[in-house]
């Protein structure tokens, strides 16, 4: 992503994207969203796995631990993108100034949650993994949140047609993996094709449903450094999906090589896929010979530390920090603590009174506000389960049971931004037709919800039970504790399953689908926000979490993906609203800020995605 800068040009009716190159390397920026895009990656990707298969999530869709205030009634260009004090590390420094690695410098980041996996299609999103893949694989586009537009990064340019249903990508020359091997354009199209194939077999990504936009069979790679990618719908903002985990190459020549000496071990229970996928979790070597990110892999333990060292012959120039670690230290609350005590010089936060503390102490801050980043999920049937949330009457009993307010008091403070939306007030997609739509959903009524839940009872002799599933990162235990409460007073029977985010949280929501209700968050932000609904809400998605399916949410997903400016966006957000309080799919109970707080002398990290950040061009100022 060496130095680039933009130029954006209307296109026909509604707007274009253009490709325009100016900069210090050699790099062209790619111009690709509205006037004021809400822009919007990918995410998908189910199926029956083992536990010890590694898990999902973050940046899009993901366990909703933490979750946070909101932005301010002035729309910026995009979907807000603050930074609490005004200085944003990710338009600092746009070339990294070294001429070689920096022996002895070193980040140490702590995350939001360990990752599970290393391969792109096994583990994905900021809460897990995002930023450490990101900086081993590279990524094809970046998404600028403050101007709402994606920027090439491994690719040159990206240039739409005029109904966006076609999309033309132009990679960088030049470019090696680790093993030597050139990068060329039907790299692009048969890695992307790894999470189209691998839906349904244990695949944790959650990329599958928006990558099965594609129309492969149409698709065309005319020579090595261009895709046509062809679309089955109009997708205005396709562009995002590049800078997801789809947009990670992984070189298929090494993918290829490994399903033929995995072929013997297979079994109809684990596919030599899977067997691959679980291969490139924990062995370095093939990661970085199939990777031409700034950084390779050192040392990776799943679910607890990864350690990547700059790579010497990055194709971005010279990387200047020599090595990154990503540990956990146990929170966001624990996060800030250990990097105000010196032990870290980046941290992820995830949690309102902690992004209160840091912007009193006049910390450097690189955050994002996710809408439907607090939320909780009902099992509605997935995977054929027979399960109580089917039942619309109790998905509104809990509605009406659940106090946003109580859970903003017992576990952050009153310092939640509460929301029954699914995009809050400030943010760049709501509007009053929406909020109007939202209010139509069940408020809180105790009364109510006791007489549906006695009402379910005796229509079905349910005996009351309910599994609630939940993170126990801090303040998980409390938003149990206090929606354990309300739901036992209107007659719910609630057991609580408390546990680490890969390891429990994930395993019983993804890959075992072992809950009624679960703590979540879809983190619908400037880059993730068409493929959060979608890949959660269409019913023909391989990563609905729930089961959910309604032929009018459909409808409405289908009117968000063609909507190419905002007043469009809007209005088509507003009528996915409408959908959602007349069905209840899942209740929203607040708005997510989440993002990076910097020691003062890290200079020049970029975005990659909303909150996933790139080292290639950082550095450490003495």
């Amino acid at each position: 992503m060496r130095s680039h800068l933009l130029k954006l040009l209307a296109l026909l009716m509604v707007f274009g994207l253009v490709a325009a190159a100016c900069g210090n390397d050699d790099d062209d920026g790619v111009a690709t969203g509205p006037d004021e895009p809400a822009a919007e990656p990918a995410d998908d990707g189910d199926g029956d796995e083992p536990a010890a298969e590694p898990a999902d999530d973050g940046d899009g869709d993901e366990p909703a631990a933490e979750p946070a205030d909101d932005g301010d009634g002035d729309e910026p260009a995009a979907e807000p993108a603050d930074d609490g004090d005004g200085d944003e590390p990710a338009d600092e420094e746009m070339m990294a100034p070294c001429e070689a690695t920096v022996a002895g410098t070193k980040i140490n980041y702590a995350v939001f949650s360990p990752n599970a996996n290393m391969d792109p299609t096994g583990s994905s999103g900021a809460l897990v993994g995002g930023t450490q893949l990101v900086n081993v694989w590279d990524v094809l586009m970046a998404f600028d949140p403050a101007a709402g537009v994606s920027n090439g990064q491994a690719a040159e340019s990206l240039t739409p047609n005029d109904d966006f249903t076609e999309w033309t990508l132009k990679i960088r020359s030049g470019i090696t993996y680790g093993n030597g091997d050139e990068f060329v354009a039907q790299d692009v199209v048969d890695s992307m094709l790894r999470f189209f194939d691998s839906r349904g077999d244990g695949m944790t990504n959650r990329a599958a449903g928006s990558v099965a936009l594609i129309d492969f069979d149409n698709t065309e790679v005319p020579d090595d450094s261009t895709v046509i990618f062809r679309l089955h719908r109009g997708w205005s903002t396709f562009h995002t999906l590049l800078g997801d985990e789809p947009g990670m190459i992984v070189n298929p020549r090494i993918i290829a090589q490994l399903l033929d000496e995995e072929a013997a071990n297979a079994t109809e229970e684990t596919s030599a896929a899977r067997l691959v996928r679980n291969r490139m979790a924990v062995t370095p070597d093939l990661v970085n010979a199939a990777s031409f990110g700034p950084y390779e892999v050192v040392e990776v333990e799943p679910n607890v530390r990864t350690l990547l060292r700059a790579r010497d012959n990055y194709w971005g120039g010279p990387v200047c920090i020599e090595e990154i670690e990503f540990t956990f230290p146990g929170s966001s609350t624990a996060n800030w603590e250990a990097f105000q005590a010196g032990d870290f010089n980046a941290a992820f936060l995830r949690d309102p009174r902690v992004f209160a503390d840091a912007r009193e102490a006049g910390a450097v801050l690189s955050s994002e506000f996710q809408n439907v980043g607090g939320l909780f999920l009902f099992n509605q049937g997935v995977r054929g389960a027979d399960v109580i949330g089917k039942d619309i009457r109790i998905r509104r009993a809990a509605h009406h049971a659940i106090n946003r307010e109580i859970i903003n008091d017992r576990a952050f403070e009153g310092k939640l931004n509460t929301t029954n939306a699914i995009a809050d007030e400030g943010t760049l997609l709501w509007s009053p037709e929406l909020q109007e739509c939202a209010d139509q959903e069940p408020a809180f009524d105790p009364d109510a919800a006791a007489a549906l839940v006695e009402e379910v009872k005796a229509d079905t002799g349910w005996d009351g039970s309910l599994l609630l599933v939940h993170a126990d990162t801090d303040p998980g235990p409390e938003i149990a504790q206090a929606v354990e409460g309300m739901l036992e007073a209107a007659g719910f029977e609630v057991e609580v399953d408390l546990g680490p985010v890969t390891t429990v949280l994930i395993p019983r929501v993804i890959i075992q689908a072992d809950y009624e209700m679960a703590g979540w968050g879809f983190n619908a932000d400037g880059a993730t926000w068409v493929a959060s609904l979608n890949d959660n809400l269409l019913s023909t998605s391989g990563s609905n979490r729930m089961a959910f399916a309604h032929p009018d949410m459909d409808a409405a997903l289908g009117e968000l993906y063609g909507a190419a400016t905002v007043d469009d966006q809007r209005a088509a957000l507003a009528g996915v609203q409408c959908v959602w309080s007349e069905q209840l799919p899942a209740m929203v109970y607040s708005v997510t800020e989440e993002g990076l707080v910097l020691a003062p002398n890290v200079k020049g990290v970029q975005r990659a995605g909303a909150t996933i950040f790139l080292f290639g061009n950082a550095y450490i100022e003495n």
